[in-house]
């Protein structure tokens, strides 16, 4: 590919696939391989998944984009399954192009609600390529990195009984912006207690929380979204990945209270391909088809069966660090060889992520990935695993 500016910091290792089915990608040789990462976690119900190809062509017969002046019912109808599945029934959706485009639109308007007030998120966070969430200013952010604290006694992290808790200037700040769980892409969970404290005290001060769940959200954590794990009310949740299937489609979704104070700022925000009905019909399908295949709970258990065989392989191998994972979002810590394991997984068929700096490698497949492609997978580590090149 000697025309492609290829910025994504990842290794290009496939560079003919030419079709794909579900978790199955095949190259222009007729090989196979697992996706078993959905692209950019992004293919939640399977590469060409038939229901949402469908859908795809019916819309694009009828109208694919809408003005400024004119829309489309189906916006409408898709905003109410996006409101019904984040319990914010009564809120307001934006439909946007990218994961980062939501998480943006929604720090630009929390800013304008609390136009004065500092935000408070985690030091490991991640939230998109660009825009003022992806830079965090500290002059208007204060980073809390709550891992390495005094009450981190056991590895869960902090629990907001520390004195490095106690230095979180919570009287300045007025918005919580949380990624629950992806942590960069290594999959690390902030205790619950912790994050139930830092809610208190921003709502105490009339705050506002922003969840952003591009990635763990669309039941990527056997939950419909990662915030789910945690009793909280929030704001504002930022949608992305797995709501389009692979097509670039977002959603910022408000509360009804949100939604009351940005009206009355009369905040503005424009670009060419917002709200469109393309996207919103195939938010609306993808949501449909992980509701009627019963997928949450699928996520949930295939996810419970992966750690449990990784961790039983874990009790005979001092090479793997750790793994930790919710639902079908999984990494495997490794004390080192993790990118000679991913080439070796890849040259028999499965296609994982390397955490670039990390010996770190994830997973994120379909929902819909079939059983015996997870037993296959897991047989196919343990063997890599065992083998004496391997050992420590």
């Amino acid at each position: 590919m000697n025309h492609i500016i290829w910025s994504t910091g990842h290794e290009l290792l496939l560079k003919d696939i030419v079709s794909a089915n579900n978790c199955e990608l095949n190259d222009s040789k007729g090989n196979k391989y697992i996706d078993l990462e959905s692209g950019v976690w992004c293919t939640s119900v399977g590469h060409s998944n038939l229901r949402i190809t469908k859908v795809i062509h019916s819309q694009i017969d009828k109208i694919i984009h809408t003005g400024f002046n004119y829309s489309n019912p189906i916006i409408e109808e898709a905003s109410k399954k996006i409101l019904e599945i984040t319990n914010l029934t009564k809120g307001k959706c934006e439909f946007l192009c990218s994961g980062s485009e939501a998480v943006e639109f929604c720090v630009r308007a929390a800013k304008a609600i609390k136009d004065t007030a500092m935000l408070l998120t985690f030091s490991d966070s991640y939230f998109g390529a660009y825009g003022e969430a992806s830079k965090k200013d500290s002059k208007e952010w204060y980073r809390y990195n709550w891992q390495q604290c005094s009450c981190n006694s056991d590895g869960k992290g902090c629990m907001a009984e520390c004195p490095e808790f106690s230095k979180i200037p919570f009287d300045q700040i007025g918005i919580f912006l949380f990624e629950p769980g992806s942590s960069s892409g290594l999959v690390r969970f902030p205790s619950e207690k912790l994050i139930e404290s830092i809610s208190d005290k921003v709502k105490g001060n009339n705050g506002l929380i922003i969840i952003n769940e591009v990635t763990t959200g669309i039941g990527r954590t056997g939950k419909w979204f990662g915030v789910q794990h945690y009793n909280l009310n929030p704001d504002m949740i930022a949608i992305g990945k797995g709501i389009g299937n692979g097509y670039p489609v977002s959603v910022a979704t408000f509360s009804e209270r949100a939604s009351n104070l940005l009206e009355k700022k009369q905040f503005h925000y424009s670009q060419s391909h917002q709200n469109d009905p393309l996207g919103a019909s195939i938010a609306k399908e993808v949501i449909n088809t992980i509701t009627e295949g019963d997928l949450i709970k699928r996520s949930e258990r295939l996810g419970i069966k992966i750690i449990n065989s990784l961790n039983e392989i874990k009790k005979t191998n001092l090479i793997i660090r750790e793994i930790r994972g919710r639902g079908l979002m999984i990494v495997i810590e490794l004390i080192q060889e993790a990118k000679k394991i991913q080439k070796e997984l890849l040259k028999r068929g499965y296609i994982v992520a390397k955490r670039s700096g990390h010996e770190v490698l994830r997973m994120d497949p379909a929902l819909t990935i079939d059983e015996k492609d997870v037993d296959s997978f897991i047989d196919n580590f343990n063997k890599i695993i065992n083998n004496e090149n391997m050992k420590l």
